[in-house]
């Protein structure tokens, strides 16, 4: 009697031991998928928003380079943009503020027109930078559709109440990502959540040989 007492406390003992083995063991595994879903959703999203990446005037969704500083250029005082940064393939935005080097007053009357000239095909494109583009009556903005990547020879040419100026610089476009790009960068990724999930593979296989 008193040996069948033992016994059948040793296999509750036991018993409780298997099922406290078993919770822990799916609660790690609960934890460890809960991170690869993270990990996974991630990576989706990253490469979904970097192929859309897009910017408009100033850069929103991209970030804007600084040509000129307010700086002096002949009589004005010149803030030079453009957006997006770093600049690729498709719609640039170049953006213009003056200002009276003396007394910071704003110039919302002067003339600006943007030139542009590729380095290597010799191709040109010449626009006005205006109010209207800009979507303000204090800068000039123009919108140029850059179909050629390389390096762009510019000059912004000013007109105005105190005289001319002239500003050259230069842009450089990017060819426009390709989905193999994107796909290349979540691979890294993808070889991360795979060796993570046989380590933890292997780790449980051990841990039910014991």
């Amino acid at each position: 009697m008193l040996h069948s007492t033992f016994g059948l406390v040793s296999h509750a003992r036991l018993g409780a031991k298997t099922g406290m083995k078993q919770t822990t063991e799916a609660r790690r595994a609960q934890r460890f998928f809960g991170v690869l879903r993270a990990l996974c959703v991630s990576v989706v999203i990253s490469l979904l928003l970097a192929s859309q990446v897009h910017a408009e005037n100033l850069g929103p969704g991209g970030g804007t380079r600084v040509i000129a500083g307010d700086e002096s250029i002949g009589p004005y005082r010149v803030l030079f943009t453009s957006s997006p940064e770093p600049a690729q393939v498709g719609k640039v935005t170049l953006v213009v503020r003056l200002s009276d080097p003396k007394t910071g007053e704003k110039i919302r009357d002067a003339e600006a027109v943007i030139e542009l000239k590729h380095s290597e095909t010799g191709a040109t494109h010449s626009q006005a930078a205006t109010h209207a583009d800009a979507g303000n009556p204090t800068d000039y903005a123009a919108h140029f559709q850059l179909d050629q990547p390389g390096q762009w020879e510019g000059i912004l040419r000013v007109n105005g109440p105190a005289g001319s100026a002239e500003l050259p610089f230069m842009q450089r476009i990017s060819p426009k990502r390709q989905l193999s790009t994107l796909i290349l960068a979540g691979v890294p990724f993808l070889v991360v959540l795979g060796l993570m999930a046989g380590l933890w593979f292997a780790r449980s296989g051990s841990q039910q040989k014991r």
